[in-house]
């Protein structure tokens, strides 16, 4: 599958608010294959920094598990030297998307303008399921089980699922996956 190549992202998050990151999840593809994946607990920005209770229940991340993790400024410098020139694909992108613009506004950095696919849209448009939330199209792909609110498992499983839906449908590009739109920045 020669030039599908892109990182998957996964990002938790404290709250609801987008841009309380606690988490991130990333898998490297190249020609098709994943290569490469990274995950890390991220200390929220201060003014966002809060732990729901609702959130805790899905992710299990709690205050004191993020007590010593790195914040925002740096994981995003790890984000764009794990990513390099590469696209984002995210399950549900306008959730992840919007969790790196408000990380980087509670933090006062510029915005990375990192294309965005979304893998719900992929799913949705090819696979015909009932649901495209990310453990059922991972069972409709006999992707067996994974981690579900682990952003290192999701974003696995996210990179997992774009390949396998390629190679189901030959469609060796991100341009032929996503052909109708291009792209959204971030």
């Amino acid at each position: 599958m020669h030039g599908l190549n892109f990182t998957a992202i996964d990002f938790e998050t404290a709250n609801s608010k987008r841009g309380s990151v606690c988490a991130v999840g990333l898998a490297k593809v190249q020609d098709g294959v994943v290569v490469g994946s990274a995950s890390w607990l991220i200390k929220p920005p201060r003014s966002v920094g809060e732990f729901a209770p609702r959130n805790i229940e899905v992710h299990g991340i709690r205050p004191a598990d993020v007590r010593t993790a790195p914040r925002w400024p740096e994981s995003l410098q790890r984000i764009q030297a794990f990513a390099g020139s590469d696209p984002f694909v995210a399950h549900n992108a306008s959730f992840d998307r919007s969790v790196l613009r408000g990380a980087c506004a509670e933090s006062g950095l510029p915005v990375p303008g990192t294309a965005f696919h979304c893998s719900v849209q992929l799913a949705r448009r090819l696979l015909g399921l009932g649901s495209n939330r990310l453990p059922d199209v991972a069972r409709a792909l006999g992707l067996g089980g994974f981690r579900h609110h682990d952003a290192g498992s999701d974003a696995e499983m996210c990179a997992a699922a774009v390949v396998a839906i390629a190679r189901r449908h030959v469609l060796h590009s991100l341009d032929v996956l996503w052909p109708t739109a291009g792209p959204a920045a971030v």
